[in-house]
């Protein structure tokens, strides 16, 4: 028996340790693909109709809104990059649907008061009509629903009307509460009216880009602030991933240089697994992670990470988004072959994230060119380099323990064969 919980011990390692490791040449599709993130679709879709964005809810503070809309919108991904496959772009549209309808339900409401201009928060109506927009592109080119597009329009006049009345570029989430990123989303819903409808709208964005530069220090384009309101927060790293995934649909030239900031900032390495910081690598104090960042480790925010697999992609930098992806094949522990999820599925609005990100595709531009950003080709030795002597330790531990069973046991079959001093006297004098 000892023998065989040896071996399995040895082979329970070499195993994990080797696909962990295999992990990190996971293949990344060139491009969307519905049958490559099937299998996660299926577990968040279950998760969610058995409560996960409930459950969501009581660990964050938009927890139910976050999981629903990001299910729609990395349904709308793979339903614009599927438009050869009609069978799939119409289970994309019912399936965003869902999830439109679900934040108009009074648990999608909940967390923000009504009495905000606009109504409900800038959070909730912007990241609600960005994927109303969405819903509108996949029913290109039919005649879009009667009723989604008032919606839409009307939505798109209260943004509008919002930032006219306001002195800051950026709207209110909360009262009283302003984080700029929360603004994006909405600005690229008003981008989708202009490739949807007309382009009503592209004077007041356009404004809106040209007073958020004038705000900015300097002429090189320093990046946004994650908070203005009811105090000011400098760049953090979870609303950088986001601001830099919506920004080349908005300003492709003025993304080429915010994005390599972010870039410089932000970008790192912990055991050679890329990671996003929550504050920048020229932070002179990196305060513990809070409900934004989530938990920090060795400061490397895991929620930026898993948003800028995403942005890495939409902002042309394929190596740094393929490193990423690889890197969640490990560090997200995957299972489960037809339904797919991360951290065992103890977070679904993690394994929301990352689909959203997997999927990440342009809705109202090109996409951009590959960029000429260097990333080294070693970032896995070290991982390689770790779990090798963690091999090594766990079969020196076995193998020493081995090796004190066999002395322990020659000791006891030499004491039993050749008995003591005074018993050898004893029983000379008896037979004497």
């Amino acid at each position: 028996m000892n023998k065989l919980i040896r071996w399995g011990i040895i082979g329970v390692t070499t195993f994990t340790l080797a696909s962990c490791n295999l992990n990190l040449y996971s293949q990344v599709p060139e491009t969307t693909q519905y049958k490559d993130t099937q299998a996660q679709f299926t577990f968040l879709k279950k998760a969610l109709q058995h409560g996960a964005a409930e459950e969501m809810q009581d660990l964050f503070p938009e927890g139910y809104f976050f999981t629903h809309v990001l299910y729609g919108l990395s349904w709308v991904n793979v339903g614009l990059a599927e438009n050869l496959d009609p069978t799939v772009r119409e289970q994309a549209l019912f399936e965003a649907r869902q999830a439109y309808a679900r934040l108009n339900e009074p648990a999608g409401k909940a967390s923000f008061p009504k009495d905000q201009t606009p109504p409900y928060g800038i959070f909730h109506l912007g990241w609600r009509n960005y994927l109303l927009s969405g819903i509108l592109l996949l029913q290109q080119p039919s005649p879009l629903n009667e009723r989604e597009l008032r919606e839409f329009k009307a939505n798109c006049e209260a943004i509008a009307d919002a930032l006219e009345a306001s002195e800051p570029p950026y709207l209110p989430s909360y009262p009283n509460d302003i984080w700029p990123i929360d603004t994006f989303p909405a600005m690229l819903s008003l981008r989708g009216h202009t490739t949807l409808i007309n382009n009503r709208y592209e004077p007041i964005i356009n404004a809106w880009l040209t007073e958020i530069k004038a705000d900015l220090p300097d002429s090189n384009f320093p990046l946004i602030e994650h908070r203005i309101e009811p105090f000011i927060q400098g760049p953090r790293g979870t609303s950088q991933a986001l601001i830099h995934r919506f920004l080349p649909e908005l300003d492709p030239a003025w993304a080429a240089e915010s994005y390599a900031l972010f870039r410089q900032d932000f970008v790192t390495h912990r055991l050679g697994l890329p990671g996003i910081l929550e504050y920048p690598a020229t932070a002179e104090e990196n305060p513990s992670g809070d409900v934004d960042s989530g938990p920090l480790i060795a400061g490397v925010s895991m929620s930026a990470t898993a948003v800028a697999l995403g942005t890495a992609k939409l902002n042309g930098d394929e190596q740094l988004h393929r490193a990423i992806w690889k890197a969640s094949e490990l560090v997200g522990l995957p299972s489960g072959r037809k339904q797919k999820r991360y951290w065992f599925g103890m977070l679904p609005i993690t394994d929301a994230f990352l689909l959203w990100s997997q999927t990440a595709t342009p809705w109202f531009g090109e996409p951009i060119e590959a960029i000429d950003q260097d990333y080294p080709n070693w970032w896995r030795w070290p991982t390689h380099g770790i779990s090798l002597i963690l091999w090594i330790c766990i079969m020196w531990a076995v193998s020493d323990r081995r090796k004190a069973r066999q002395q322990r046991r020659k000791a006891l079959k030499h004491r039993r064969n050749d008995p003591p001093p005074s018993v050898k006297t004893s029983l000379s004098k008896t037979y004497r």
